[in-house]
């Protein structure tokens, strides 16, 4: 099979240098070309020193992505800047696939944009061309979709776990704490991502509040055909990758909530229940979704455990570009993360 070519904007992040690991084990996909902005002109391993030996590859001004010509462009920048992104390749003709990792496209409305991320969108004709990436939900309009928006880390562990039971109709009030490594927050340092304010730290922050709750709530009703009440405490872990997430409440009747989950989740290659509450490490470097539960009666306890930067970011964006080139889904991605 023909290599399917790949190009990165904003590949000197976080996000996009995950994404540049991901495709460097991918058998079909191989990357094309590299954008920055303060990064341009430096070379991959001279930014991020473990690909030494692996790709020595230039990166580009960003100005100069409207000219590519891959197969696909994968957009990992910042808040209000894959919007900018998009809308130049649009203009420009260009013709192939656009994956966001970003936020810009996640919420269909751009009222919503305002109420939570604080500002208008800046091209909001662009918004109901993108499909909504979570991969376990929306294979079906991934594999027919040009441009696709990837979840949020968050929203994807949240989603991954309540979305059963709302299918299930067995509870719509959903109680809801959230830990996160730094790396969520970007490479870009601030006072909450300095090392000696998060080592040995943990600290709750935006309360009720968190941005991928708007995310959430218009995808859930979407999928399920019912609202749900989300109390979600997010935190700030003392570590650098992953999400561990535990969500509880009560249900509506009684009912056995394997039968649920493995219901929905029984030919999906990428999501590993477990008999007990999962633990972060075996999923940090890996795109798998681990799940896990507890019932006392009609009270439960479901853990959800991702990587941020894997399944709630590049993991999961290789997933639905496997899609989108009418690949198996777990393509690239089926390896076990850190041992020990």
């Amino acid at each position: 099979m023909n290599k399917i070519k790949l190009s990165i904007a904003g590949a000197s992040g976080y996000t996009g240098m995950e994404t540049i690991r991901y495709l460097l084990q991918h058998p079909i996909f191989e990357i094309h070309h590299l954008y920055g902005h303060d990064s341009a002109g430096k070379s991959v391993d001279e930014i991020y020193p473990a690909f030494a030996e692996i790709l020595h590859q230039t990166i580009l001004p960003l100005s100069k992505l409207a000219a590519d010509a891959s197969d696909a462009v994968i957009l990992a920048l910042p808040h209000g800047k894959s919007a900018d992104a998009a809308h130049e390749l649009i203009q420009a003709g260009y013709k192939g696939k656009i994956i966001d990792i970003g936020s810009d496209f996640r919420l269909p409305n751009p009222d919503d944009y305002l109420t939570w991320y604080g500002s208008k969108h800046p091209h909001p004709q662009l918004l109901n061309r993108f499909t909504y990436g979570l991969t376990e939900y929306n294979r079906a309009q991934i594999r027919n979709a040009d441009y696709v928006a990837n979840p949020g880390c968050f929203a994807t562990a949240l989603q991954m776990g309540i979305l059963p039971l709302m299918l299930s109709e067995l509870s719509n009030r959903y109680f809801v704490t959230g830990m996160t490594g730094s790396s969520g927050s970007g490479a870009k340092p601030s006072e909450t991502t300095h090392f000696s304010n998060r080592f040995g730290n943990v600290k709750a922050y935006k309360v009720f509040k968190h941005q991928h709750l708007g995310e959430v709530s218009r995808h859930t009703q979407r999928i399920a055909g019912v609202e749900a009440d989300i109390h979600f405490t997010p935190v700030s872990g003392p570590f650098v990758r992953g999400i561990w997430m535990n969500i509880s409440g009560e249900l509506k009747k009684t009912h056995d909530l394997t039968e649920s989950f493995e219901s929905v989740y029984y030919n999906s290659p990428l999501v590993r229940l477990r008999s007990s509450l999962p633990e972060l490490k075996p999923v940090v470097g890996t795109a798998f979704t681990d799940i896990g539960w507890q019932q006392d009666k009609h009270i439960f306890s479901i853990g959800v455990a991702i990587d941020n930067m894997g399944k709630g970011a590049a993991g999961q964006m290789v997933q639905n570009l496997n899609l989108m080139f009418d690949l198996p889904e777990e393509t690239g991605l089926m390896y076990p993360g850190i041992i020990l």
